[in-house]
């Protein structure tokens, strides 16, 4: 058996659906920096609602403003694209909003 016949079994003949996923949301990121974002990752649970500071490969740079650990408020993250299970990014017409008021009446 070849390289190629090789490649082909095993799948690798194709795009990697990976790589395309990383690097679609790796742009998205940084052709929002500055911009608020809303963050789910999936392992802890864990939020994080802030603002966009920089997309370093495959990292996301955020400062928090608002996570579900109150003592981690303020933080700049380093978040590692694949970790990101949901996001969202502001805009003008859907604004993020401040969930520490939710209940304030």
């Amino acid at each position: 058996m070849n390289k190629d016949e090789l490649g082909k079994d095993l799948g690798i003949d194709r795009a990697d659906i990976n790589a395309i996923r990383q690097r679609a949301v790796s742009e998205e990121f940084a052709e929002n920096k500055d911009k608020r974002a809303l963050i789910l990752l999936g392992q802890y649970p864990f939020l994080i609602i802030g603002r966009i500071k920089n997309v370093i490969s495959d990292y996301l740079l955020i400062k928090a403003e608002v996570t579900n650990v109150f003592e981690l408020d303020g933080e700049v993250f380093r978040v590692h694209i694949d970790d990101i299970e949901v996001f969202y990014i502001e805009n003008d017409d859907i604004p993020i909003p401040d969930i520490r008021k939710v209940g304030d009446y």
